[in-house]
Protein backbone atom coordinates (compact mmCIF):
# COMPACT_ATOMS: atom_id res chain seq x y z
CA UNK A 1 0.00 0.00 0.00
CA UNK A 2 1.26 3.31 -1.02
CA UNK A 3 0.64 6.46 1.45
CA UNK A 4 -0.97 9.31 -0.74
CA UNK A 5 1.85 12.08 -0.81
CA UNK A 6 1.35 15.44 0.92
CA UNK A 7 0.45 17.98 -1.79
CA UNK A 8 2.84 21.10 -2.82
CA UNK A 9 3.01 24.43 -0.98
CA UNK A 10 2.34 25.55 -4.26
CA UNK A 11 2.93 29.90 -4.30
CA UNK A 12 5.15 29.17 -1.62
CA UNK A 13 7.50 27.00 -3.27
CA UNK A 14 7.10 26.61 -6.98
CA UNK A 15 7.49 30.71 -7.57
CA UNK A 16 11.38 29.81 -5.96
CA UNK A 17 12.04 26.52 -7.86
CA UNK A 18 11.27 26.45 -11.02
CA UNK A 19 15.06 26.76 -12.07
CA UNK A 20 15.86 23.67 -10.07
CA UNK A 21 15.44 21.14 -12.83
CA UNK A 22 17.48 22.86 -15.05
CA UNK A 23 20.21 23.80 -12.62
CA UNK A 24 19.97 20.11 -11.95
CA UNK A 25 20.73 18.77 -15.10
CA UNK A 26 23.92 21.04 -15.26
CA UNK A 27 24.97 19.22 -11.94
CA UNK A 28 25.95 15.82 -13.96
CA UNK A 29 28.63 15.30 -17.07
CA UNK A 30 30.00 12.15 -18.64
CA UNK A 31 33.37 12.13 -17.67
CA UNK A 32 32.96 12.59 -14.06
CA UNK A 33 34.84 15.90 -14.20
CA UNK A 34 33.51 18.87 -11.72
CA UNK A 35 35.54 21.02 -13.23
CA UNK A 36 33.68 20.95 -16.39
CA UNK A 37 30.80 22.69 -14.90
CA UNK A 38 30.86 26.57 -15.78
CA UNK A 39 29.99 28.83 -12.99
CA UNK A 40 28.55 32.08 -13.24
CA UNK A 41 28.73 35.48 -10.92
CA UNK A 42 26.87 38.08 -9.43
CA UNK A 43 27.16 41.57 -8.71
CA UNK A 44 26.59 43.03 -5.44
CA UNK A 45 25.39 46.49 -4.72
CA UNK A 46 28.58 46.58 -2.02
CA UNK A 47 32.10 46.90 -2.06
CA UNK A 48 33.13 43.49 -2.30
CA UNK A 49 34.33 42.03 -5.09
CA UNK A 50 32.37 38.43 -5.80
CA UNK A 51 33.35 35.96 -7.73
CA UNK A 52 31.53 33.17 -9.42
CA UNK A 53 28.30 32.69 -7.11
CA UNK A 54 25.34 32.10 -8.60
CA UNK A 55 23.65 34.62 -11.25
CA UNK A 56 23.81 34.28 -15.09
CA UNK A 57 27.14 35.90 -16.15
CA UNK A 58 29.90 33.91 -17.58
CA UNK A 59 33.03 33.58 -15.73
CA UNK A 60 35.54 31.51 -18.14
CA UNK A 61 36.17 28.26 -16.93
CA UNK A 62 36.04 28.25 -13.35
CA UNK A 63 33.63 25.50 -11.27
CA UNK A 64 30.54 26.54 -8.88
CA UNK A 65 33.04 25.61 -5.68
CA UNK A 66 36.22 27.87 -6.67
CA UNK A 67 35.24 31.38 -5.80
CA UNK A 68 36.90 34.02 -2.96
CA UNK A 69 35.61 36.96 -1.38
CA UNK A 70 38.29 39.99 -2.00
CA UNK A 71 38.74 41.63 0.53
CA UNK A 72 37.23 39.25 2.94
CA UNK A 73 33.27 39.35 4.17
CA UNK A 74 32.92 39.22 7.54
CA UNK A 75 29.82 36.66 8.69
CA UNK A 76 28.37 36.47 12.60
CA UNK A 77 26.50 33.80 14.05
CA UNK A 78 25.40 32.76 17.65
CA UNK A 79 25.79 29.93 19.57
CA UNK A 80 25.62 26.84 21.91
CA UNK A 81 29.35 26.40 23.03
CA UNK A 82 28.46 23.13 25.14
CA UNK A 83 31.31 20.41 26.13
CA UNK A 84 32.74 19.28 22.56
CA UNK A 85 35.68 16.62 23.33
CA UNK A 86 37.91 16.13 20.09
CA UNK A 87 36.32 19.37 19.19
CA UNK A 88 40.14 21.05 18.34
CA UNK A 89 43.75 20.56 19.01
CA UNK A 90 46.09 22.43 21.53
CA UNK A 91 46.41 26.03 20.96
CA UNK A 92 42.66 26.58 18.81
CA UNK A 93 39.59 28.01 19.43
CA UNK A 94 36.47 28.58 18.21
CA UNK A 95 37.13 31.36 16.30
CA UNK A 96 41.12 30.67 15.43
CA UNK A 97 41.70 27.08 14.13
CA UNK A 98 42.93 25.64 11.13
CA UNK A 99 39.52 25.48 9.33
CA UNK A 100 38.96 29.54 9.95
CA UNK A 101 42.29 29.88 8.86
CA UNK A 102 41.57 28.07 5.65
CA UNK A 103 38.12 29.88 5.20
CA UNK A 104 39.30 33.25 5.47
CA UNK A 105 42.63 32.56 3.22
CA UNK A 106 40.40 30.47 0.23
CA UNK A 107 37.35 31.56 0.75
CA UNK A 108 37.34 35.01 1.75
CA UNK A 109 34.76 34.32 5.18
CA UNK A 110 35.39 35.43 8.46
CA UNK A 111 32.98 33.81 11.17
CA UNK A 112 32.64 36.22 14.31
CA UNK A 113 30.45 35.62 17.28
CA UNK A 114 28.31 38.12 18.54
CA UNK A 115 27.73 35.87 21.30
CA UNK A 116 27.81 32.02 22.82
CA UNK A 117 25.52 30.11 25.88
CA UNK A 118 26.51 26.93 27.50
CA UNK A 119 23.10 25.68 27.51
CA UNK A 120 20.22 25.28 25.03
CA UNK A 121 18.07 27.13 27.61
CA UNK A 122 20.29 29.77 28.15
CA UNK A 123 20.43 30.56 23.85
CA UNK A 124 16.44 30.83 23.75
CA UNK A 125 16.94 33.12 27.09
CA UNK A 126 18.92 35.19 24.92
CA UNK A 127 17.45 35.07 21.72
CA UNK A 128 14.20 36.18 23.18
CA UNK A 129 16.27 38.95 25.44
CA UNK A 130 17.76 40.44 22.48
CA UNK A 131 14.62 40.73 20.49
CA UNK A 132 12.91 42.41 23.49
CA UNK A 133 15.30 44.94 24.11
CA UNK A 134 15.79 45.48 20.26
CA UNK A 135 19.75 44.98 20.33
CA UNK A 136 21.52 43.56 16.81
CA UNK A 137 20.82 40.18 15.91
CA UNK A 138 23.67 38.16 14.27
CA UNK A 139 23.69 37.85 10.66
CA UNK A 140 22.97 33.87 10.89
CA UNK A 141 21.47 32.15 13.54
CA UNK A 142 19.68 28.90 14.71
CA UNK A 143 15.85 29.80 15.62
CA UNK A 144 12.82 27.44 16.45
CA UNK A 145 9.53 27.46 18.29
CA UNK A 146 8.34 30.53 19.88
CA UNK A 147 11.32 32.51 19.56
CA UNK A 148 11.39 31.65 15.33
CA UNK A 149 7.59 33.27 15.12
CA UNK A 150 8.24 36.24 17.34
CA UNK A 151 11.16 37.08 15.02
CA UNK A 152 9.06 37.11 12.29
CA UNK A 153 6.22 38.61 14.07
CA UNK A 154 8.14 41.50 14.82
CA UNK A 155 9.66 42.06 11.53
CA UNK A 156 13.55 40.98 12.05
CA UNK A 157 14.26 38.40 9.85
CA UNK A 158 15.02 38.55 6.15
CA UNK A 159 12.81 36.44 3.64
CA UNK A 160 15.01 34.88 1.34
CA UNK A 161 12.86 33.37 -1.13
CA UNK A 162 15.02 35.67 -3.73
CA UNK A 163 18.21 34.01 -2.28
CA UNK A 164 16.67 30.65 -2.32
CA UNK A 165 16.05 31.26 -6.33
CA UNK A 166 19.40 32.66 -7.44
CA UNK A 167 22.05 30.77 -4.87
CA UNK A 168 20.59 27.31 -3.55
CA UNK A 169 22.44 24.59 -5.05
CA UNK A 170 20.12 21.59 -7.05
CA UNK A 171 20.59 19.34 -4.38
CA UNK A 172 19.04 21.37 -1.38
CA UNK A 173 15.95 22.97 -4.42
CA UNK A 174 15.30 19.34 -4.82
CA UNK A 175 14.31 18.57 -1.15
CA UNK A 176 12.15 21.79 -1.33
CA UNK A 177 10.57 20.55 -4.39
CA UNK A 178 10.20 16.71 -3.17
CA UNK A 179 9.29 17.79 0.69
CA UNK A 180 7.65 21.20 0.54
CA UNK A 181 6.27 20.60 3.82
CA UNK A 182 9.42 21.20 5.33
CA UNK A 183 9.48 24.86 4.76
CA UNK A 184 5.82 24.80 7.19
CA UNK A 185 7.41 26.19 10.41
CA UNK A 186 9.90 28.81 8.25
CA UNK A 187 6.99 30.34 6.05
CA UNK A 188 4.58 32.92 6.23
CA UNK A 189 2.23 34.92 3.88
CA UNK A 190 4.29 33.09 0.91
CA UNK A 191 7.25 34.07 2.13
CA UNK A 192 10.67 31.89 3.93
CA UNK A 193 12.33 32.96 6.37
CA UNK A 194 15.33 30.66 6.32
CA UNK A 195 17.02 26.99 5.65
CA UNK A 196 15.40 24.12 7.71
CA UNK A 197 17.89 21.96 9.39
CA UNK A 198 17.75 18.40 8.12
CA UNK A 199 17.69 15.09 9.39
CA UNK A 200 19.04 12.59 7.56
CA UNK A 201 15.20 10.65 7.93
CA UNK A 202 16.47 6.96 7.76
CA UNK A 203 15.70 6.19 11.17
CA UNK A 204 12.46 4.44 10.38
CA UNK A 205 11.16 1.57 12.09
CA UNK A 206 12.54 -2.05 11.58
CA UNK A 207 11.92 -5.24 13.30
CA UNK A 208 14.95 -6.62 15.44
CA UNK A 209 14.57 -10.05 16.46
CA UNK A 210 16.93 -12.68 18.63
CA UNK A 211 17.40 -14.88 15.45
CA UNK A 212 18.90 -17.03 18.17
CA UNK A 213 16.23 -17.73 19.78
CA UNK A 214 14.28 -18.02 16.73
CA UNK A 215 16.70 -20.65 15.55
CA UNK A 216 16.51 -22.70 18.81
CA UNK A 217 12.78 -22.74 18.60
CA UNK A 218 12.29 -23.70 15.25
CA UNK A 219 10.72 -20.68 14.04
CA UNK A 220 10.60 -18.46 11.13
CA UNK A 221 10.93 -14.49 11.18
CA UNK A 222 7.16 -13.86 11.75
CA UNK A 223 5.17 -11.39 8.20
CA UNK A 224 2.22 -10.86 9.77
CA UNK A 225 0.73 -9.83 13.26
CA UNK A 226 -0.98 -13.35 14.26
CA UNK A 227 2.58 -15.09 13.06
CA UNK A 228 4.38 -11.83 15.49
CA UNK A 229 1.66 -13.04 18.11
CA UNK A 230 3.25 -16.79 17.99
CA UNK A 231 7.00 -15.99 18.20
CA UNK A 232 6.23 -13.26 20.94
CA UNK A 233 4.32 -16.69 22.86
CA UNK A 234 7.10 -18.90 22.23
CA UNK A 235 9.74 -16.10 23.60
CA UNK A 236 7.83 -15.59 26.70
CA UNK A 237 6.72 -19.27 27.53
CA UNK A 238 9.29 -21.55 26.45
CA UNK A 239 12.24 -20.11 28.03
CA UNK A 240 14.47 -19.51 25.05
CA UNK A 241 17.53 -18.27 27.05
CA UNK A 242 17.93 -21.43 28.38
CA UNK A 243 18.75 -20.58 32.40
CA UNK A 244 15.27 -22.96 33.22
CA UNK A 245 13.55 -19.48 34.88
CA UNK A 246 10.40 -17.79 33.68
CA UNK A 247 12.35 -14.80 33.03
CA UNK A 248 11.73 -13.50 29.44
CA UNK A 249 9.02 -11.55 27.67
CA UNK A 250 8.03 -11.14 24.00
CA UNK A 251 8.71 -7.53 23.25
CA UNK A 252 10.61 -4.63 24.96
CA UNK A 253 8.53 -1.91 24.34
CA UNK A 254 8.68 1.81 25.77
CA UNK A 255 5.29 3.32 26.47
CA UNK A 256 6.16 5.70 29.07
CA UNK A 257 5.66 8.63 26.75
CA UNK A 258 3.35 6.49 24.70
CA UNK A 259 3.21 5.04 21.24
CA UNK A 260 6.13 6.64 19.13
CA UNK A 261 9.48 7.73 20.68
CA UNK A 262 13.09 7.90 19.78
CA UNK A 263 13.59 3.98 20.22
CA UNK A 264 11.34 0.89 20.56
CA UNK A 265 8.52 2.86 18.59
CA UNK A 266 5.27 0.54 18.24
CA UNK A 267 4.37 2.22 14.87
CA UNK A 268 4.86 -0.85 13.09
CA UNK A 269 1.35 -2.11 15.18
CA UNK A 270 -0.70 1.04 14.78
CA UNK A 271 0.55 0.72 11.05
CA UNK A 272 -0.67 -2.51 10.49
CA UNK A 273 -4.04 -1.06 11.33
CA UNK A 274 -4.31 2.05 9.99
CA UNK A 275 -2.77 5.06 7.90
CA UNK A 276 -3.10 7.33 11.20
CA UNK A 277 -0.33 7.75 13.07
CA UNK A 278 -0.20 7.80 16.49
CA UNK A 279 1.97 10.16 18.92
CA UNK A 280 0.39 11.08 21.72
CA UNK A 281 3.30 13.03 23.45
CA UNK A 282 3.48 15.71 20.90
CA UNK A 283 0.34 17.52 20.67
CA UNK A 284 1.84 18.48 16.74
CA UNK A 285 2.30 14.95 15.55
CA UNK A 286 0.50 12.63 14.06
CA UNK A 287 -1.47 14.80 11.70
CA UNK A 288 -2.93 12.95 9.12
CA UNK A 289 -6.06 13.32 6.57
CA UNK A 290 -9.25 11.85 6.71
CA UNK A 291 -11.82 10.33 3.78
CA UNK A 292 -12.70 14.12 3.62
CA UNK A 293 -9.36 15.72 3.28
CA UNK A 294 -9.05 17.47 6.63
CA UNK A 295 -6.53 16.88 9.02
CA UNK A 296 -7.17 14.25 12.40
CA UNK A 297 -5.34 13.92 15.38
CA UNK A 298 -4.04 10.23 15.45
CA UNK A 299 -4.56 9.91 18.45
CA UNK A 300 -8.11 10.05 18.77
CA UNK A 301 -9.14 9.16 15.40
CA UNK A 302 -11.42 5.67 15.54
CA UNK A 303 -8.76 3.42 14.14
CA UNK A 304 -6.49 3.86 17.21
CA UNK A 305 -8.78 1.68 19.22
CA UNK A 306 -7.46 -1.39 16.54
CA UNK A 307 -4.25 -0.46 18.34
CA UNK A 308 -5.13 -0.41 21.70
CA UNK A 309 -7.32 -3.66 21.81
CA UNK A 310 -4.36 -5.62 20.43
CA UNK A 311 -1.40 -4.37 22.39
CA UNK A 312 -4.10 -5.04 25.62
CA UNK A 313 -4.28 -8.57 24.78
CA UNK A 314 -0.95 -8.80 24.51
CA UNK A 315 0.09 -7.02 27.87
CA UNK A 316 -2.85 -9.29 29.33
CA UNK A 317 -0.96 -12.73 28.00
CA UNK A 318 1.83 -10.95 29.13
CA UNK A 319 3.65 -10.76 25.53
CA UNK A 320 4.62 -7.42 26.26
CA UNK A 321 6.76 -6.14 29.35
CA UNK A 322 4.87 -5.47 32.26
CA UNK A 323 6.76 -2.53 33.18
CA UNK A 324 6.80 -0.87 29.46
CA UNK A 325 4.17 2.02 31.00
CA UNK A 326 7.06 3.66 33.14
CA UNK A 327 9.99 2.62 31.28
CA UNK A 328 11.66 4.81 28.31
CA UNK A 329 13.53 3.57 25.66
CA UNK A 330 16.99 3.50 27.01
CA UNK A 331 15.34 0.83 30.26
CA UNK A 332 13.51 -0.91 27.58
CA UNK A 333 16.76 -1.47 25.57
CA UNK A 334 18.71 -2.48 28.81
CA UNK A 335 15.86 -5.17 29.49
CA UNK A 336 16.70 -6.29 25.77
CA UNK A 337 19.99 -6.26 25.75
CA UNK A 338 19.89 -8.51 29.20
CA UNK A 339 18.76 -11.27 27.23
CA UNK A 340 15.29 -11.12 28.66
CA UNK A 341 13.47 -9.88 25.43
CA UNK A 342 13.63 -11.40 21.50
CA UNK A 343 11.99 -8.26 20.24
CA UNK A 344 12.41 -5.10 20.19
CA UNK A 345 11.36 -2.04 16.70
CA UNK A 346 13.66 0.62 15.95
CA UNK A 347 15.70 2.14 13.78
CA UNK A 348 18.72 0.66 11.72
CA UNK A 349 21.43 1.60 14.09
CA UNK A 350 20.39 -0.65 16.96
CA UNK A 351 22.48 -3.06 15.54
CA UNK A 352 24.95 -1.88 17.37
CA UNK A 353 23.94 0.33 20.21
CA UNK A 354 22.03 -0.83 22.31
CA UNK A 355 21.35 -4.64 20.80
CA UNK A 356 24.96 -6.01 20.18
CA UNK A 357 25.45 -5.05 24.19
CA UNK A 358 23.27 -8.40 24.81
CA UNK A 359 26.89 -10.68 23.48
CA UNK A 360 27.78 -9.02 26.78
CA UNK A 361 25.46 -11.75 28.95
CA UNK A 362 25.46 -14.13 25.62
CA UNK A 363 28.25 -14.57 23.57
CA UNK A 364 25.99 -16.52 21.06
CA UNK A 365 23.24 -13.69 20.99
CA UNK A 366 22.14 -12.91 17.54
CA UNK A 367 19.78 -10.13 17.07
CA UNK A 368 18.66 -9.26 13.28
CA UNK A 369 16.50 -6.85 11.45
CA UNK A 370 13.68 -7.75 9.49
CA UNK A 371 10.84 -6.29 7.88
CA UNK A 372 7.30 -5.08 9.57
CA UNK A 373 4.59 -7.53 9.76
CA UNK A 374 1.25 -6.86 7.99
CA UNK A 375 -1.77 -6.16 9.49
CA UNK A 376 -5.07 -8.42 8.90
CA UNK A 377 -5.52 -6.35 5.57
CA UNK A 378 -2.11 -7.59 4.55
CA UNK A 379 -0.95 -3.65 5.28
CA UNK A 380 2.31 -2.27 6.56
CA UNK A 381 3.24 1.01 7.12
CA UNK A 382 5.35 3.35 9.37
CA UNK A 383 5.82 6.76 10.94
CA UNK A 384 8.16 8.81 8.94
CA UNK A 385 10.32 10.29 11.46
CA UNK A 386 11.21 13.96 11.43
CA UNK A 387 12.57 15.33 8.49
CA UNK A 388 13.79 18.91 9.84
CA UNK A 389 13.91 20.85 13.16
CA UNK A 390 13.93 24.42 13.35
CA UNK A 391 16.17 26.43 11.07
CA UNK A 392 18.86 28.26 10.00
CA UNK A 393 17.41 32.34 9.62
CA UNK A 394 18.94 35.83 8.53
CA UNK A 395 19.16 38.83 10.50
CA UNK A 396 16.43 41.30 8.05
CA UNK A 397 19.71 43.89 7.00
CA UNK A 398 22.11 40.37 6.47
CA UNK A 399 24.60 41.94 3.31
CA UNK A 400 26.19 38.41 2.54
CA UNK A 401 23.35 35.79 1.94
CA UNK A 402 25.16 34.58 -1.22
CA UNK A 403 28.51 34.49 0.57
CA UNK A 404 26.82 32.17 3.38
CA UNK A 405 25.09 30.04 0.23
CA UNK A 406 28.42 29.37 -1.14
CA UNK A 407 29.85 28.00 1.62
CA UNK A 408 27.13 25.95 2.65
CA UNK A 409 26.14 24.93 -0.70
CA UNK A 410 30.31 23.44 -0.37
CA UNK A 411 30.05 22.04 2.98
CA UNK A 412 26.64 20.19 1.71
CA UNK A 413 28.24 19.28 -1.46
CA UNK A 414 30.95 17.49 0.47
CA UNK A 415 28.90 15.33 1.93
CA UNK A 416 26.61 14.77 -1.87
CA UNK A 417 29.85 13.38 -3.40
CA UNK A 418 31.42 14.95 -6.58
CA UNK A 419 28.83 14.59 -8.79
CA UNK A 420 27.74 17.64 -6.71
CA UNK A 421 28.70 20.82 -8.76
CA UNK A 422 29.36 22.68 -5.80
CA UNK A 423 32.00 19.95 -4.91
CA UNK A 424 35.11 20.82 -3.54
CA UNK A 425 37.65 18.26 -4.52
CA UNK A 426 40.44 19.53 -2.06
CA UNK A 427 37.70 17.76 0.23
CA UNK A 428 37.78 14.33 -1.18
CA UNK A 429 39.32 12.93 1.76
CA UNK A 430 38.15 15.11 4.77
CA UNK A 431 38.35 18.33 5.55
CA UNK A 432 41.87 18.49 6.87
CA UNK A 433 45.00 16.24 7.13
CA UNK A 434 46.18 15.78 10.56
CA UNK A 435 42.67 16.24 11.78
CA UNK A 436 39.45 13.96 10.54
CA UNK A 437 42.09 11.50 8.28
CA UNK A 438 46.05 10.58 7.73
CA UNK A 439 48.02 9.96 4.62
CA UNK A 440 50.77 7.55 5.17
CA UNK A 441 52.49 5.80 3.14
CA UNK A 442 50.80 7.12 0.16
CA UNK A 443 47.37 5.68 1.33
CA UNK A 444 44.71 7.65 3.09
CA UNK A 445 43.29 6.55 6.09
CA UNK A 446 40.27 7.78 8.09
CA UNK A 447 40.57 6.16 11.80
CA UNK A 448 41.68 2.73 13.49
CA UNK A 449 45.39 4.56 12.40
CA UNK A 450 46.74 1.80 15.27
CA UNK A 451 45.48 -1.38 13.29
CA UNK A 452 46.92 0.55 10.08
CA UNK A 453 50.15 0.83 11.07
CA UNK A 454 50.34 4.75 11.09
CA UNK A 455 52.84 6.13 13.57
CA UNK A 456 51.95 7.86 16.73
CA UNK A 457 52.99 11.00 15.85
CA UNK A 458 51.00 11.60 12.90
CA UNK A 459 47.21 10.49 14.43
CA UNK A 460 45.24 13.84 14.73
CA UNK A 461 44.57 12.86 18.62
CA UNK A 462 47.10 10.95 21.17
CA UNK A 463 44.37 8.19 21.74
CA UNK A 464 43.94 7.72 18.00
CA UNK A 465 40.69 9.43 17.58
CA UNK A 466 39.59 12.27 14.91
CA UNK A 467 39.33 15.90 15.53
CA UNK A 468 35.51 16.13 15.41
CA UNK A 469 35.31 18.63 12.74
CA UNK A 470 31.67 19.42 12.81
CA UNK A 471 32.46 22.03 15.65
CA UNK A 472 35.07 24.14 13.35
CA UNK A 473 33.14 23.49 9.95
CA UNK A 474 28.90 24.02 11.14
CA UNK A 475 29.30 27.34 13.35
CA UNK A 476 27.42 29.42 10.41
CA UNK A 477 25.22 25.83 10.31
CA UNK A 478 23.86 26.36 14.44
CA UNK A 479 26.61 23.33 14.29
CA UNK A 480 25.05 21.06 12.33
CA UNK A 481 26.82 19.80 9.54
CA UNK A 482 24.56 20.59 6.34
CA UNK A 483 22.90 17.32 5.00
CA UNK A 484 19.65 16.46 3.29
CA UNK A 485 17.08 14.00 3.60
CA UNK A 486 17.71 10.22 2.39
CA UNK A 487 20.97 11.40 0.85
CA UNK A 488 22.24 8.04 2.09
CA UNK A 489 20.23 5.96 0.19
CA UNK A 490 22.35 5.13 -2.93
CA UNK A 491 25.08 4.57 -0.59
CA UNK A 492 22.90 1.95 1.55
CA UNK A 493 21.84 -0.09 -1.91
CA UNK A 494 25.40 -0.04 -2.68
CA UNK A 495 26.95 -2.02 0.16
CA UNK A 496 23.63 -3.79 0.36
CA UNK A 497 24.76 -5.88 -2.67
CA UNK A 498 28.04 -5.51 -2.00
CA UNK A 499 29.74 -4.76 1.37
CA UNK A 500 33.24 -5.16 0.02
CA UNK A 501 32.74 -2.76 -2.60
CA UNK A 502 34.90 0.60 -2.44
CA UNK A 503 33.84 3.73 -0.72
CA UNK A 504 34.19 6.93 -2.77
CA UNK A 505 32.17 9.55 -1.19
CA UNK A 506 31.75 10.49 2.51
CA UNK A 507 28.75 9.44 2.83
CA UNK A 508 30.01 6.09 1.35
CA UNK A 509 32.85 6.15 3.89
CA UNK A 510 29.83 6.51 6.54
CA UNK A 511 27.85 3.81 4.99
CA UNK A 512 30.77 1.37 5.14
CA UNK A 513 31.70 1.69 8.67
CA UNK A 514 28.31 0.36 9.70
CA UNK A 515 28.26 -3.19 11.25
CA UNK A 516 26.28 -6.32 9.34
CA UNK A 517 23.46 -5.70 11.42
CA UNK A 518 23.02 -2.13 10.86
CA UNK A 519 23.54 -2.69 7.11
CA UNK A 520 20.99 -4.79 7.12
CA UNK A 521 18.85 -2.85 8.82
CA UNK A 522 19.46 0.02 6.87
CA UNK A 523 18.48 -1.80 3.58
CA UNK A 524 15.37 -2.56 4.90
CA UNK A 525 14.33 0.74 6.29
CA UNK A 526 15.07 2.04 1.92
CA UNK A 527 12.89 -0.60 0.92
CA UNK A 528 10.03 0.38 3.65
CA UNK A 529 10.50 4.07 2.47
CA UNK A 530 7.20 3.37 0.30
CA UNK A 531 5.10 3.00 3.36
CA UNK A 532 6.31 6.00 5.69
CA UNK A 533 3.28 8.39 6.71
CA UNK A 534 4.19 11.40 7.42
CA UNK A 535 3.14 14.02 10.06
CA UNK A 536 1.20 16.44 7.71
CA UNK A 537 0.38 19.39 9.76
CA UNK A 538 4.33 21.14 9.99
CA UNK A 539 3.45 24.73 11.27
CA UNK A 540 4.16 26.44 14.45
CA UNK A 541 2.32 25.45 17.85
CA UNK A 542 -0.97 26.93 17.23
CA UNK A 543 -2.77 29.32 20.01
CA UNK A 544 -4.83 26.55 21.38
CA UNK A 545 -1.89 23.92 21.86
CA UNK A 546 0.22 26.34 23.65
CA UNK A 547 -2.25 27.29 26.09
CA UNK A 548 -4.24 23.25 26.65
CA UNK A 549 -1.26 21.00 24.35
CA UNK A 550 0.30 19.69 28.02
CA UNK A 551 -2.80 18.73 29.35
CA UNK A 552 -4.17 17.15 26.52
CA UNK A 553 -0.81 15.25 25.62
CA UNK A 554 -1.13 13.77 29.44
CA UNK A 555 -4.52 12.70 29.14
CA UNK A 556 -4.02 11.02 25.81
CA UNK A 557 -0.73 9.24 27.31
CA UNK A 558 -2.26 7.77 30.52
CA UNK A 559 -5.61 6.71 28.90
CA UNK A 560 -3.51 4.80 26.49
CA UNK A 561 -1.60 3.21 29.43
CA UNK A 562 -4.99 2.42 31.54
CA UNK A 563 -6.97 0.76 28.59
CA UNK A 564 -3.64 -1.34 27.58
CA UNK A 565 -3.14 -2.30 31.21
CA UNK A 566 -6.95 -3.15 31.72
CA UNK A 567 -7.36 -0.93 33.93
CA UNK A 568 -10.27 0.97 31.77
CA UNK A 569 -12.56 -1.43 29.13
CA UNK A 570 -11.40 -0.26 25.31
CA UNK A 571 -14.47 1.85 24.70
CA UNK A 572 -13.13 4.45 27.30
CA UNK A 573 -11.20 5.59 24.53
CA UNK A 574 -14.75 7.04 22.93
CA UNK A 575 -15.28 8.85 26.81
CA UNK A 576 -11.26 10.07 25.54
CA UNK A 577 -11.88 11.41 22.79
CA UNK A 578 -15.00 13.64 24.41
CA UNK A 579 -12.61 14.66 26.76
CA UNK A 580 -10.03 15.69 24.03
CA UNK A 581 -11.99 17.71 22.15
CA UNK A 582 -14.00 19.28 25.14
CA UNK A 583 -10.89 20.20 26.84
CA UNK A 584 -9.20 22.55 23.40
CA UNK A 585 -8.73 19.34 20.86
CA UNK A 586 -11.73 20.50 19.00
CA UNK A 587 -10.25 24.48 18.62
CA UNK A 588 -7.12 22.76 18.07
CA UNK A 589 -8.17 20.80 15.21
CA UNK A 590 -9.65 23.82 13.79
CA UNK A 591 -6.69 25.74 14.07
CA UNK A 592 -4.17 23.12 12.53
CA UNK A 593 -7.70 22.62 9.57
CA UNK A 594 -6.94 26.24 8.85
CA UNK A 595 -3.12 26.51 8.53
CA UNK A 596 -3.72 23.25 6.47
CA UNK A 597 -6.09 24.58 3.89
CA UNK A 598 -3.80 27.87 3.90
CA UNK A 599 -0.63 25.72 3.12
CA UNK A 600 -1.56 22.66 1.71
Amino acid sequence: MRVKARKGLTALTISILVVASALAGCSNNTNGNTNATKAPSVTKNTNTAVENIGDNKDNGDKPLWDFKYDPPVTITTALIDEDRPNAFKQGETLEDNIHSEWMEENLGIITKYEWTVGKPEDYQTKLQLALATNVKLPDTFYADGDVLQNLITAGKLMPINDAIDKYASPTLKAVFEKYPYVLGELSRDGKIYGIPRFFMGDEGTVMWLRKDWLDKLSLEAPTTLDELETVMKAFSEEDPNGNGQDDEVGWAVPLKEGPWTWMGQSDAIFGAYTEHMINTYDIKSYWNEDENGNLVYGAVHPDAKKYLETMRDWMSKGYIDSEAGVKDPSKSAELAASGKAGLMFGPYWMGAWPLSDTEKIDPNADWEPYPLPAGPDGEVRLAQKTLYGGGLVFRKDFDNIEAWFAYYNKILAKAAGPDDPYYDPRFKDGFHEGYDYVTYNGKVYTGNYKEAGVPEDKWPLPDGNNIDMRWMVSPLFGTNTPQVPYMNTEAIEKFVANPDAEAATPIEVSVKSLNSAQLQGAGINVKQREYEVPNLFTGAATPTMKKNGEFLQKLATETYLQIIYGEKPLDYFDQFVKEWNKNGGEKITAEVNEWYKNNK
